[in-house]
């Protein structure tokens, strides 16, 4: 994994290139003379084309370029240099067997895959916001834009490609009246081509990846990671140092449900007394940012249900059963004691729940090297507390039943005392009995500060580097169709059949995604599924139909070669105008 390869200058001799900058202006000079060279020749097509590259070049070096600028420079990124070079060998190879094969224009060819890539490209980038709109959304509009339009970073979706370039690709085809199945045909094995190439892209950026593989050949991401973050979450791994028990588990198991519930309260009032003996309104800031779906309203006491030994938790005496009950960020450096008389310069944050306690240490804290980790815990009870709370339980429990029997005793002697009413004005006046006993023990509250060491990830599945092998073998396969079918759309029709049973397969392995509307299959697999039936749909109807190889002679100029398995058997237009004479007769 390597994100950033390297950094572009972001000025050159003291004048900026982003922005309103040197490349914006040469952008929009060079974009002029296109657009009027095109238009002095009379050729509106071009002019449309160069217009349009022109304006998207110009909008994403005047507003995206300085928002992803970083302080090193203009960062490129790994996966954005694979997905340049998968568009442009899948181009190269297109234009070699269109020309080779058909005499197919490479201007026209450059024509359809401009507009395959940029609305595949708009196509996957909505498929992953739709999807993922939770992290793409921001506190501001402007964020969020950028958010949405930033690709450097990964964040496009296979199927929201296939679906947005075919669209547009179709739509393309028609209004210049190109065939469309004979073309569909042609950019088929580039398609997977290009797939093979971006998956590689997929690996350098992190994303895309499988479940836990004790395989040799296995992959650990390095900290920080999404495949690491999603461990952290689900548990597979420590969260700097803990493991959070779940929610379901999250009382110490030596307590009844009963203790539980009287400790909870006695702590919620203990909470609600140091809120209000705070010396600043803002003691406790709101948990909220970019990934708000982490931050639910959800109350659910945070207890922690191991530490990894020798870490910076155990190290700050975090034990097993203890409860979170406050995190903030204090100056690097700073100790305990310190920090409890200069309470003002600690950020400070209550989580409700472990989404929150995950929210604060990957993306408040983040792994700051100006900040460590400040928290007030609260100890687990000790063994003679928990035998004197068990206590107090058996005398509550005791003393419960013992009221509910004198309740129906008094309702029984008032029954038959009827009409006696000093009788049934003492069976009124009983007291109900009240339990003695103390009220159930809590562990003290402690303030540590400590600076947590990230947890090291598990090996996962490089399900990228599956996809990209099996997609450069359907792309060998699909060119050996080519090869021998004589009827347009065979070859379109097997890349949606064979492709949806790769990826749904790969999706099996892979858990970056969540179920899709409680069916159990994820969004990549319903569309599998929907690709699949189009594909077998087409297929039968390509069969039941004659054939037809619309590009035979579409051209008028295509070259010849005899014996050559790619060479058209139908005369050419040309071929019969030389033949014949103006009387239509064969010349001799």
């Amino acid at each position: 994994m390597k994100q950033t390869l390297f950094y572009l200058p972001t000025e050159i001799f003291g004048r900026p290139l982003f922005g309103s900058g040197l490349l914006f202006w040469l952008i929009l000079i060079l974009g002029a003379v296109a657009v009027l060279r095109a238009t002095l020749r009379k050729r509106s097509d071009d002019a449309l084309f160069y217009a349009t590259i022109t304006a998207l070049g110009a909008f994403v070096v005047r507003v995206v370029g300085p928002r992803i600028a970083e302080s090193d420079g203009f960062p490129i990124r790994g996966y954005g240099v694979f997905l340049m070079t998968a568009i442009t060998v899948s181009t190269l190879l297109t234009i070699w067997r269109a020309k080779r094969r058909w005499n197919y224009p490479a201007d026209a060819i450059l024509g359809i895959v401009f507009v395959a890539a940029f609305c595949g490209i708009c196509g996957a980038r909505l498929f992953y916001v739709v999807e993922y709109w939770p992290d793409v959304r921001a506190a501001s509009f402007g964020a969020t834009l950028i958010n949405i339009v930033d690709v450097t970073n990964g964040g496009l979706v296979v199927y929201g490609s296939i679906l947005g370039g075919l669209a547009a690709v179709i739509a393309y085809l028609a209004l210049k009246k190109l065939p469309i199945l004979a073309t569909l045909d042609l950019f088929a094995p580039a398609l997977l081509l290009g797939l093979a190439i971006g998956r590689i892209g997929c690996l350098m950026n992190g994303c895309c990846f499988g479940g836990p593989c004790d395989a040799p050949w296995g992959v650990v991401f390095p900290a920080g990671s999404p495949a690491h973050q999603l461990q952290m979450e689900e548990g597979t791994t420590s969260l700097y140092g803990l493991t959070l028990a779940l929610p379901e588990t999250s009382t110490p198991t030596a307590q009844t449900a009963e203790d539980a519930q009287t400790v909870q309260t006695a702590q919620t009032a203990k909470d609600a007394q140091t809120a209000q003996t705070a010396d600043a309104k803002k003691d406790v800031l709101p948990l909220k940012g970019a990934h708000k779906n982490l931050a639910t309203a959800t109350f659910a006491p945070v207890y922690v249900a191991a530490v990894d030994p020798g870490s910076a938790a155990e190290e700050a005496g975090i034990v097993p059963g203890a409860r979170i009950c406050e995190l903030g960020l204090v100056p690097r450096g700073l100790l305990a004691a310190d920090a409890k008389a200069r309470r003002a310069e600690i950020r400070r944050y209550r989580p409700e729940n472990n989404a929150q306690v995950f929210y604060f240490f990957l993306h408040i804290w983040a792994g700051s090297p100006d900040f460590d980790v400040w928290a007030v815990v609260q100890d687990p009870p000790t063994a003679a507390e928990n035998a004197e709370n068990a206590e107090n339980a058996e005398n509550a429990e005791n003393a419960q039943t013992a009221q509910t029997a004198q309740t129906a005793e008094n309702a029984q002697t008032a029954e038959n005392a009827s009409g006696e009413k000093s009788e049934t004005t003492q069976t009124a006046e009983t007291a109900p009995i009240v339990p003695t006993g103390k009220t159930a023990s809590t562990g003290k509250l402690r303030e540590i500060v400590f600076r947590p060491a990230p947890s090291t990830a598990r090996p996962v599945h490089p399900t990228q580097l599956y996809s990209s092998a099996t997609a450069f073998l359907l792309c060998l396969v699909l060119l050996g169709i080519a090869r021998v079918v004589k009827r347009d759309g065979l070859v379109f029709a097997s890349l949606l059949i064979l492709y949806p049973i790769n990826r749904f397969c790969l999706e099996l392995i892979r858990v970056d995604e969540e179920s899709f509307l409680g069916t159990g299959l994820t969004v990549s697999q319903c569309v599998s599924l929907g690709l699949l039936a189009v594909g077998l749909s087409l297929f039968v109807w390509l069969k039941a139909t004659p054939p037809r190889r619309a590009l035979d002679g579409f051209f008028p100029t295509s070259p010849t070669s005899p014996g050559s398995p790619e060479t058209p058997e139908t005369p050419t237009a040309a071929d019969k105008t030389i033949k014949t004479g103006k009387s239509g007769k064969t010349d001799k």
